[in-house]
This record gives C-alpha cells, structure tokens and sequence, in this order.
C-alpha cells in the first residue's frame, strides 16, 4: 500500500499547482503575460468603460508566492514567514479548505419566465433569471462570505462592464461566460457586447430572523381560518386582510405568504404587524384597475390611483420584510381602460404606502411594476427601508421608484432603483391635487437619508423636489451610484404656486462620496447638476463632495435664483470633485454656470494640495524609482496601471524617497491576480533598506503592516482580511507621528504606534513579491485635521433689532495653521430656531426682529467645516435683551449743522476721496463724478444726534450713503442705498474693516431723492426712507461712541443734497 505523509501530499499538491500554472505564464513571460491572456480582469475606467476580451480556453492563475527571504516577525521563525515550511502548509490548508459562501437561493415563481439571453450561476448553484424589460433582466439571492458568479450569455462575449463602476469589479471571460466573485451584498448591472439588454443581479445580505411557517404569533395566509390561494388562480385579498386583522387584534404579529403567488386586491397594514413574504412569494395586482378603490387624482396624467398597499392612519411598528416580490402589474392598468360605470380610463397604482404611520420598517422585498410611483412615504416619521430592489419600466415616465413626501427622519440603505422617471425624490406639497386627501396637516420634510443606493434612469437620479411647498431640511445622499441618468443631482425648488403663508425652501442638503458614470440622455434636460429656486425660497447650504464625474451631460449645469420672486441659492460648498480624474476648482471646470444675481456664496473647499498624484495614464514612470524588479505601464481595459509584470521574487518601487514628507495619507488602488499573492503600498520610504509597508497577504488573508529597519522587516501588527483576487482595493495609510492607521476602501482596518520614534519622514512606493500584481491612483495628501471649536462673538442681541442685523461673527479652532472655514445653519439638536437666522460669511443675521416679550431666547446648530471639507458642530444660544426705549428722534430738535448748497460751494466739506463738486440738477447739489469711492466730511464730533440727507442714483446699480459718527476715514458708521441689490445696508467701519451689520431688501430707482436718516442714541442706531423706520441695531460693543457726518459712494454721477443734523435739547 501506498503511504504517504501529509506534507510529502501537500508538497505534491503544490508542484502539480505550479506545473499546472507555469506553462501559460510561461508563453507570456514578458509584462503581456500580465493580463491573463485576456483583459476581461482589467479595470473598468471612464463612461462606456467596456473591457475587450480575448478568448481563452482556460483561466491562467499565478504561480504560488513565496514572501520574502528575511521578512522576520516576532516570535515567529524566517522560514514561516517566507512561505516555506509551516507557514505555507497553513496557507495552502486555508485554500484547500475554503468553504463556498452561504447561499439564500429562492424558486421561480410560476407567473414569470426565464431569461432567454443570461442565465446565472452562484456557486455552481444555479440562480433564476428572470426576464422582464426590453433593457434588462434580473436575478435575485442573498449570501454571506465570498460568493463566485458565473453569468453565462447567448453568444460569446467580447467586451463587458460590470456596475457600479466605482466598485472596480473584475471579471474572467471564457467564450460566453463571464466570472466574476463579491465578497458582500452588492446590487450589480453587467453589460455584454455593448448590448442594450443588461443583467441586473440582485445579491442580498443573507436574510436573518426568518420566522418559522407556523407557531404562536405566525398568521400564514395559506392555512385555516385563512385558507388564501398561493396559485395566483383567485383573488387572495380578503384571506390576507383577515390574517393582518387577526394578528393587529392580538397585539401584533407575523402575517406570513409562503412561496406562491397572491392575487390581491387593496391592503391594509395596521399597528405591530409584520408582513413577511418569503423568497418565491409574490403578491401580484389583477392588472384592471375596477378591482382597486380609487385614493387620489393625479391630473397631469388624466387618471385617478389607488394605493395597493397602505398603512392605516395613525399606525404604528409595521414592519414589511422578506425577500419575496410585490408585483402591481401597474402598466397593465395605467394603460387599460375601464369599462363602464368606471371613467374610460386607467388607473394609476401606488405599490406600498406608509401613509401617517411612525416607525416604519422594510427590507429585502422587490417592487416591480407599479405602472406609478413606487414607493411613497407620506406624513410618516422613523422609516427604515433597507435591500430595497424598485424595478420600473424605463420608458413609462411618472414611475418613480421612491418618494419621501413631508416625512421626518428617513433612512433609506442598500437600493437598486431602475425607472424612466426619479429613482430618488423627496417632495414637499401643497394640500392639493394628489395630495389632497392626505390626512392630517402639512408637514416639513427634515432629515432624509439615501445611502448606499443605485439608480438607473432617464430623468433624475437623486432629485429634491420638483416641489418645495414646504420646508426641506436636512437631505443626504451619500455613498451612491448614478449608473445612467438625464440629470444626475437636483435640487428643483419648482413647484410656483404656492398658496401658503411660508414659502418652502431647501436648507442643508449634501451629496456625498457619489460616483456619476453616464449622463447622455436628454429627457427634460441633460446635465449633471442643477440647484435652483423658482419662487421667493430659498436653497442654502448645500454641500456637494467627493463627487467622481465620468460624464458632465451635454448641457449646461446650473445654479439659479429667481430675482423676480427673491428666492436665493447661496452657500453652496464644492469639495473634492473630479471630472474624468481632474480635480475641479471652478465652475467652469463642473460645466456649471450661474443664472444670475441671487446666487451667492459659492465656494470650493478642496482638500489641502496633494503632495503627490500618479494615475499613470501618461504611461511611463517619470517621478518614479525601480528598486527592485521590472516595473512596467500597461494598458488594463481603458486605463493604464502600474504592474509588478511576471517577476515573483520582491519588487519595489518608489517616489520622493528620503524626502521630507513628514505627517501625510498615502492611498492607492492595488490588485491581486491569484489567491497567494500580495500587493503593498510603502510610505515613509527613507532608502530601499527603511520604510514601513501595508499590505495585503491574500495567502494568509490577513492585512499587515511591517517596518523596515537596515534591511529587517519585521511585522509590526496584522489583521485577517478576505481578500479576493482580480478585484481592486484602495489601500491608505494615514502616518502621524509615530501612530500609523491602516484603511482598506476607506474603512479603518488596523492602527499601531510605534514606540520607538524612527522613520520619522520619507517618501512612497510600492511592493510586492507577487507576478501580476496591478497598482492605480497613487495619492499622498496632507493631513487635515477637523475643527475642534467654533465660537461666536456676542450671543445676545437687542430686541426690536430689526430682521437683517448682525448678531456677531464666528470664530473656528483648528489643529491646522492657516485654514479657512465656511459657516451653516444645520439641522440636528438644537436648531429649533435657525429659521430666524442666516448667515454670510462669517457673521449671524437675524432673519426676524425679535420682541424680548414674545420670545427671550434663540438655539441654532451651526456646522464650521474646513478647507477640505472637515467640520464641528456647535449649539448656541441667543439671547434677546429687554431694552428702554431711548430718546425718541423727536426729541433731537436743536439743528447743530445744514447745507443745501445754494452758495455753489463746499465750505465747510473736507473731501478724503473722489472728485467732489456743486453742480446743478434743479437746485444746487453736492455731486461725485469720479469712478472711484468717493469720501467727505463735514460738522464736528457729535455724540447722540440725528442726521438726514437726501440722496440720487444716476443708474439702479449704483449706491450712495450717510456717514455718521465719524472720527476720519477708517472709523465710522454707514447706511446706504445698494441699487445693485436693491437692499439698504448699514455698516460699521473700525480701523478699515467695513463690516455689514444689518440689511434689508429695498426697491431703488434711478433718478429719484430718497430720504436717508439715522438716528443714534447710545450704542443704538434707528435709520429711516422716506421717514419709514427700516433698519434699527444695537451695536454690542462700546465703539464709535462719538463723530462728525458725510456721505460716501463708489459710483459715478451719484447726488446728494439738505444736509441736516439735530441734536437733543
């Protein structure tokens, strides 16, 4: 008998494995060889990033790889750590004995048929394909661990892209099957040949807490008293509605639909009920919209809708959940006319409705076929709506797939939405239309979350509004992908007929780390971008960042006000946005233009300046240093990588070695070709014997972080980390001190100080002992750190201040020298008042006039974010102080100083700036010529007093202003007509600092006397037009407590005339 011992069989093993291996490696053994023979494994780039594909008859895997020689770690021995002896038997046993991933596979469900053109395997395990649209097919299962797909098309594939992009997965082409694996729940459109029929795979988390069939608390529709029809052959309506009666009665519990098919009718959710549908089951509509009660007019569709499945009013802990399919086979009826006594029309279908309800809960279901909206939230709060698959037909506009309608505190995670209307929209209406009916009263939407979610569309991706009749506050769409679109981000204040007392707006909206691939239909525009308002609402504060555009649309994108109606867009922050890979830093660089005048506040807040950035698509090496092996450039799909080519003992290379960088973040994109390889980014690389490395080791699945001391590697800390091959990771090492944080796909992974202070400083690179092994995007940044405190000047103001008035100025502390910081008004705790404050720049305004009676005290949440985007928030509360009422102006009755400048002169004028001269415009004026400010003065150093003047603009952008209490030409006080803004302004001049401290909006004309008078008593100031009080202020701060008067302008042409100044008895 043959005996033989277990490492003599692992021995064997591995040389049949290499023997196995090296024979294709071989016939390439130049850096071609480093595609595998086929560039299906490359990486997917820019818009239409399809990979071309050379037929292979066999998938090449790399050589086994050994680590290297003398990488010691403590207390372990050399020869574990190179891959010999132990270490590689542990290795290899991990391979040998790898378990698949756990599987949740689910039937076909008898009313639907199989795809013609894809069918899917997971695992070996074959996967149903259903088809649907004539733009795609889709598959759905849900899995934990590492899971091998096998997508096998009608004819042989010659180039594929597989979406999200952004994910970089990669695939192996073999004749008509394409493999590709994921390694957690991702929601995927894989695109063959270019043609216009996608696969969508729907791979869900494993489903847990699935509820058993039958016991206590479980109300299965199929069994007695319930009795419903799982064929689909009569209507099931009246069974499920008992079941959900019957389990609401007892308090709560669980109405199960087992796999089948349910004909239903109109449902009714009530309070503590789950509704469960299991993988398989699917709840369908009749497709005739007689069978439907009628809950809404929708009139720009001519036709009245139903909502398939509602909450009841005023419900509560609803839970809907499983993996099944509600199905409202909604074009049928939107298409199909009723007969009589019903309107000779279709009816439009709403497929589920949280309607007045509070903690809403869903996951894991598929809606397919509404005909209409989706998915709509209405008036509810706390919803939770998690592995949502919204599959609509793409071209059947009105269809989105989920709207959230003046809903407060909703999440939205892990989506796939395909529509030709809005995937995404929040909306705010008024009580009319199809909302009319709605019950309860209107309500703001404030604190709306879309995260981790897909979209796939011919109009809007993520969209806020159309319709803002109400407040929006606080949107967040975040770790998102835009697969196609005609727009990709909106925010669309349009709704112009607002009726109500408030105007809507939009404040603190953020789009965050989203990657944009295809913006090129044109349907109601095509453009990336777009924030406006049409109406007097405003939409502020809105921060765009990390935002990767691979397609800026054909159009122009667009910031718009609305000057007739004074609705603003301002305060809107970009922050590292990249177009086709080229940081942005203007708007031109966004293809964004501003519409006009009441856009304002627009900044961008790009991270600090790289230090250091290679993309390689210039293809060579220039900046770079070959240490160690035969680095190369190659072609991977449309972009161009680093490569370690075919060499698997160590290389490195290197960039700004023995530099001085110091504290910085190195990331880079790496990639496996096999299993036992290894890819690694180096970092404070002083010379090729002295720097630290973070690497994947995908033969011990493990992430570990080594320094390197006069030659001797030694790991330092490690972590386990499944690492798959053929498919890209971004590696980042942030180094700050001796503390050094490791991240993968930008989560934290590993953290380690070293307590010996060396390697203080360096340079980067890479390394890797592996053949084929893929480096991308390198990136050494410096390290911002966030804001730590924002401080406000003066926290109370007088009462009565009227609304426009400075409050005082924000101050930020930062570890950063030298940071600049912008300043919002954000929801969260307590900012239950910042409707009645704006802010610009860096100052608070009141946007209301306070009555110490009425009101006391203010709290607004204010965000001071950084530079690069980093920001602290902090609550401050405002006080309003109970004032006395000052010496009316009626009381300064005794004329100290006039001039109406009937002599032709200026005695008693000392002009500081422009060209000043008496010239005659029916009377005798003072007159600025001069296109420059222009600066005069006159009268002595009044202390409480009121002045009055008359003043003229030659053109309605132009402004003219009174001076008082001046002490000479950097110190006094101002309040002036602006034309261009068409607003009066009082400011405060202190040693040169102009600052605005109160406006408000005023209707200027050319050509016409205005009336210009303030009155200051004390540290209170009172400014009248036309004898109309229009501005009062409190100044906070004992200054400018005495001074003479003028006027100042920095137009040409600009009048003034009777000059008066009265002071008290």
């Amino acid at each position: 008998m043959l005996t033989m011992t277990r490492k003599a069989f692992h021995l064997l093993v591995v040389l049949v494995v290499v023997m196995a291996v090296w024979a294709p490696y071989s016939a390439h053994a130049t850096e071609g060889g480093d595609t595998n023979a086929t560039s299906s494994e490359d990486s997917v780039g820019e818009v239409e990033e399809t990979v071309e594909v050379i037929e292979t008859d066999e998938d090449e895997a790399g050589p086994t790889d050994p680590t290297d020689a003398g990488e010691q770690v403590e207390g372990v021995d050399a020869e574990d750590e190179t891959g010999e002896g132990d270490a590689e038997e542990q290795a290899l046993d991990a391979q040998i004995a790898a378990a698949p991933a756990t599987l949740q596979n689910y039937p076909k469900p008898s009313i639907y048929t199989a795809s013609s053109v894809f069918s899917l395997k997971a695992d070996n395990q074959s996967v149903p394909v259903l088809s649907y649209m004539p733009d795609y097919d889709y598959a759905h299962f849900s899995f934990d661990g590492t899971v091998s797909l096998e997508v096998t098309a009608s004819e042989p594939i010659t180039s594929y892209s597989i979406s999200p992009l952004a994910k970089k997965i990669q695939g192996t082409v073999n004749g008509n099957k394409l493999t590709f694996s994921l390694s957690t729940s991702t929601y995927v459109i894989v695109e063959i040949n270019g043609a216009r029929k996608r696969l969508v795979i729907a791979a869900d988390p494993l489903e847990t807490n699935i509820p058993p069939a039958t016991g206590s608390g479980i109300y299965n529709v199929t069994q007695s008293p319930y009795n419903a029809d799982k064929t689909g052959a009569a209507m099931a309506t009246t069974a499920i509605q008992q079941a959900i009666d019957a389990a609401n009665q007892a308090g709560g519990g669980i109405v199960y639909l087992p796999a089948g098919v349910y004909k239903s009718g109109n449902l009714t959710l009530k309070s503590n009920v789950t509704f469960y549908l299991a993988g398989g089951a699917v709840l369908v509509g009749t497709g005739k919209g007689e069978d439907y009660r009628i809950d809404f007019r929708k009139d720009s569709r001519n036709a009245d809708g139903t909502y398939f499945i509602q909450t009841a009013v005023n419900s509560s802990n609803i839970t809907v959940r499983g993996r099944g399919t509600i199905d409202g086979k909604g074009i049928a009826m939107r298409e199909r006319k009723m007969p009589a006594p019903s309107k000779n029309e279709g009816l439009l279908n709403n497929l589920l409705v949280p309607m007045a309800t509070s903690n809403f809960n869903f996951d894991g279901l598929i809606l397919r076929d509404a005909g209409f909206w989706s998915f709509m939230v209405a008036r509810s709060d706390n919803v939770t709506i998690k592995n949502l698959k919204g599959f609509q037909d793409l071209y059947k506009i009105e269809n989105d797939v989920i709207d959230i309608n003046e809903s407060q505190n909703v999440l939205v995670q892990h989506s796939i939405a395909i529509s030709d209307d809005d995937t995404y929209s929040t909306k705010t209406w008024l009580q009319t239309g199809m909302s009319k009916d709605w019950p309860g009263q209107l309500e703001h939407l404030e604190n709306v979350v879309f995260d981790d979610a897909f979209a796939w569309t011919r109009c809007a991706a993520f969209k806020i509004g159309m319709g803002v009749a109400q407040p929006q506050i606080g949107v967040t769409i975040r770790n998102s992908y835009v697969y196609q679109s005609a727009r990709a981000l909106l925010v669309d204040h349009g709704y112009t007929m607002n009726t109500l007392p408030e105007e809507g707006y939009a404040h603190n909206i953020t789009f965050e780390n989203i990657d944009i691939e295809r913006v090129e239909i044109n349907q109601f525009g095509n453009y990336w971008f777009r924030v406006s308002t049409s109406t007097s609402g405003d939409v502020s504060n809105v921060v765009v960042k990390n935002i990767n555009i691979r397609q800026l649309g054909g159009q122009q994108s667009l910031l718009s006000g609305n000057v007739t109606r004074g609705g603003k867009v301002k305060d809107v922050t970009f922050s590292d946005i990249y177009v086709k890979g080229k940081l942005a830093t203007t708007l031109s660089d966004l293809k964004i233009n501003v519409a006009n005048a009441n856009v304002e506040g627009i900044r961008f807040a790009n991270s600090k300046p790289r230090l250091f950035e290679d993309n390689f698509e210039d293809g060579d090496l220039a900046g770079w240093t070959t240490v160690a092996g035969n680095w190369s450039v190659p072609t991977a799909g449309d972009n161009k990588v680093l490569s370690s080519g075919s060499q698997t003992t160590t290389s490195m290379i290197t960039a700004g070695s023995g530099g001085a960088w110091t504290d910085y973040t190195y990331e880079a994109g790496a990639r496996v070709a096999y299993t036992n390889a290894n890819a690694g980014i180096v970092f404070r690389v002083q010379d090729a014997s002295n720097y630290y490395l973070y690497r994947i080791n995908a033969a011990t699945q493990m992430l570990e972080l080594y320094k390197a001391i006069q030659g001797q590697l030694t790991l330092a800390t490690s972590v386990p980390f499944a690492a798959q091959e053929k498919q890209w990771y971004t590696l980042k090492a942030m180094v700050q001190g001796n503390t050094i944080t490791g991240y993968v796909d930008g989560q934290l992974k590993l953290q380690w100080t070293n307590p010996t202070t060396q390697l203080t400083s360096g340079g980067i690179g890479f390394r890797t002992t592996s053949a084929g092994v893929h480096f991308d995007d390198a990136v050494v940044a410096p390290i911002n750190l966030a804001p730590t405190d924002v401080s406000l000047s003066h926290q109370a103001v007088a009462e009565n201040t009227t609304s426009g008035g400075m409050v005082g100025a924000f101050a930020t502390i930062d570890p950063d020298a030298g940071e600049t910081f912008s300043y919002q008004l954000i929801a969260g705790a307590g900012s239950s008042d910042n409707n009645s404050f704006t802010i610009s720049e860096n100052r608070l305004y009141l946007a209301v006039t306070p009555d110490y009676e009425t009101k006391n005290s203010y709290s607004i949440r204010v965000r001071s974010m950084d530079s690069g985007g980093l920001y602290v928030d902090k609550t401050f509360t405002i006080q309003i102080t109970d004032v006395s009422e000052p010496v009316p102006p009626s009381n300064h009755t005794v004329t100290a100083f006039s001039a109406d400048f009937e002599g032709g002169t200026m005695n008693g004028w000392t002009p500081a700036s422009g060209s000043w001269s008496v010239k005659t415009d029916g009377t005798q004026v003072l007159a600025q010529t001069a296109s420059t400010t222009g600066f005069i003065t006159a009268g002595s150093a009044w202390t409480n007093y009121t002045y009055q003047a008359q003043a003229k603009l030659s053109i309605v952008n132009a402004n003219a202003g009174i001076l008082f209490r001046v002490q000479d030409a950097d110190n006094y006080y101002m309040y002036r007509l602006n034309g261009s803004a068409q607003r009066l302004e009082l400011y405060k001049s202190v040693n040169g600092a102009l600052t605005l401290v109160s406006s408000t909006p005023f209707t200027t004309q050319a050509n016409q006397w205005y009336e210009l008078k303030a009155y200051v008593q004390g540290n209170t100031i009172k400014a009248y037009v036309n004898g109309g009080l229009k501005t009062e202020w409190t100044n906070p701060v004992a200054e400018l407590t005495t001074g003479k008067i003028g006027f100042r302008t920095t137009s040409v042409n600009v009048s003034f005339d009777n000059a008066v100044v009265r002071t008290p008895n």
